[in-house]
């Protein structure tokens, strides 16, 4: 490492209103090096990465660049200096290509002006992905038909299209880049950090803690808002790491494995028949029953999101049926699953769950608003809407200066929680989710766990739909494996006998 950083924060503190996101906090990073970037949400790392790439005001500290120092709260005179980021809730224009949400705003130093310039836009941005080892993209498709990783890794290549030979201060954030990613693809991110880390300082946020302590060089640990710890990487595990971030050991019942009941009954909640979904799945028959967690395992384009989704509406079936309480619901849709009592929350918060400029009250109450009609007037009952949502956001300890803030505003993890609030407030049977931890700090999900366990308990049939195979296994009391569109396996995992994950692996390829 060189003696001068390339970037140094020096006692950075934010503030809003009575809640401070950072206090004091002071980082330094040089060319060669991988900072592993870690605490739970709420930690104040996404208010850190603001101040870092200009979108945050701090109220306090100082920024130095190769020594020089830099007025901070500027993201134009950031992004000139070299420093990118790639955020965790994604940011691209869906009706746009590839190559264009690649050069957004900088088409006219790639492309020029007049005649030819589209063309030289997608050839530099093709060679770009070819360069990054970033396979089967094309730079001319269009983003909207693009996986959610495929997205992810244009999101990575347009943080690289930033990074020049001029940049005083090459700084790449990544924030939660391989949570939505296949192996193979963490594979291609982890083999870009290696090769451009003696040209690019890295900052690698992410809550999956064995990717951290992978690619990081040193750590920094947040918690409440303070550093608490910058360490090397070599040695430290990942029980170590969760104890600095939450300040005890993690539970050795991290899964809750204790408090799993299995089926309480033969009754089927829902029920797949022969269902199909044309170029997703087909032939899939599928039970759930009153307190049991069904979990789905199987890569990513296996079909398994498609049948949670189909299971809460959002899928229509080409073929087959969906039997829900006993009964055929040929017209099944959200509408409809909502009112059975089938919830569900999907894998992309941003973009399926939230309204991120309304408050987090209205994102909550949004999910029982029905019920709170006057059944003669229609109005709504108000004052009966703000109890019971500031009821729900305490139990589910939603972490927030005051239920009026924008919930675009909260981490991840907190987001997460007022989403499981919203449907706290209905009678709930089935609870569908799909990724329902991605992007959560640890602690935030032994809550989540401990929040289904408590829900299946009181007799909620729940599926679960998850990229993390251990998730799946330690939550499930019966494994269903999904391979090219068609159940591969259906394994039991009781409290004592679960399955290793060779045993399930071995189904999915």
């Amino acid at each position: 490492m060189s003696e001068t950083a390339t970037i140094s924060l020096r006692g950075v503190s934010k503030s809003y209103g009575p809640v401070h996101a950072l206090q004091n906090v002071s980082l330094d990073v040089s060319r060669g090096e991988v900072l592993g970037l870690i605490g739970e949400n709420g930690a104040g790392k996404s208010t850190l990465i603001g101040v870092l790439t200009g979108t945050v005001r701090p109220d306090a500290g100082e920024l130095h660049v190769n020594g020089e120092s830099v007025e901070l709260g500027h993201s134009r005179t950031l992004r000139e200096l070299g420093i990118s980021v790639v955020v965790q809730e994604q940011a691209l224009v869906d009706a746009l290509r590839v190559y264009e949400n690649i050069y957004l705003g900088c088409e006219g130093e790639i492309g020029g002006i007049g005649p030819g310039r589209r063309r030289k836009l997608r050839d530099a941005a093709q060679k770009l992905l070819d360069e990054l080892g970033i396979d089967g993209l094309r730079a001319d498709a269009v983003v909207a038909e693009l996986t959610y990783p495929q997205r992810q890794l244009v999101e990575i290549a347009r943080a690289f299209s930033r990074i020049t030979e001029e940049s005083a201060a090459p700084v790449i954030l990544l924030d939660e880049p391989t949570s939505a990613l296949t192996e193979t693809e963490v594979e291609i991110l982890f083999a870009l950090i290696e090769g451009w880390r003696d040209r690019v300082c890295f900052i690698f946020v992410s809550h999956i803690l064995q990717d951290v302590l992978r690619i990081s060089t040193r750590l920094l640990v947040l918690r409440d808002g303070r550093s608490i710890e910058t360490l090397s990487a070599e040695g430290v595990t990942a029980e170590r790491l969760h104890e600095l971030m939450v300040g005890s050991e993690r539970s050795a019942d991290y899964y809750r494995e204790g408090d799993q009941t299995g089926a309480t009954s033969e009754e089927a909640l829902v029920e797949l028949r022969g269902a199909s979904c044309a170029g997703e799945f087909e032939g899939v028959d599928l039970v759930i029953r009153p307190g049991e967690v069904v979990g789905l395992a199987g890569v990513i384009g296996s079909g398994k999101a498609s049948v949670a989704a189909a299971v809460a509406g959002a899928e229509t079936l080409s073929t087959g049926s969906i039997h829900v309480a006993g009964h055929d619901r040929t017209h099944w849709s959200v509408p409809a699953a909502v009112t059975s009592g089938v919830l569900y929350i999907p894998p992309e918060r941003a973009q399926d769950s939230l309204f991120r400029s309304a408050s987090i009250r209205n994102n909550i109450s949004i999910g029982f608003l029905d019920l709170l009609r006057h059944r003669w007037t229609r109005l709504l009952a108000l004052r009966t809407e703000r109890e019971r949502t500031t009821t729900l956001a305490r139990t589910l300890q939603v972490k927030a200066p005051s239920l009026s803030t924008p919930i675009g505003e909260l981490s991840g993890g907190n987001q997460q929680k007022a989403i499981f609030a919203r449907w706290q407030g209905r009678e709930c049977k089935v609870l569908v989710l799909s990724d329902p931890t991605r992007g959560i700090d640890v602690g935030t999900r032994e809550e989540i766990y401990t929040l289904v366990r408590t829900m299946a308990a009181s007799g909620v049939g729940v599926l679960l739909c998850a990229e993390s195979l251990e998730e799946v296994i330690g939550m499930s009391d019966r494994i269903v494996v999904m391979k090219d569109g068609v159940i591969s396996a259906e394994l039991a995992a009781p409290a004592d006998n679960k399955p290793a994950e060779v045993d399930v692996i071995k189904h999915m390829m």
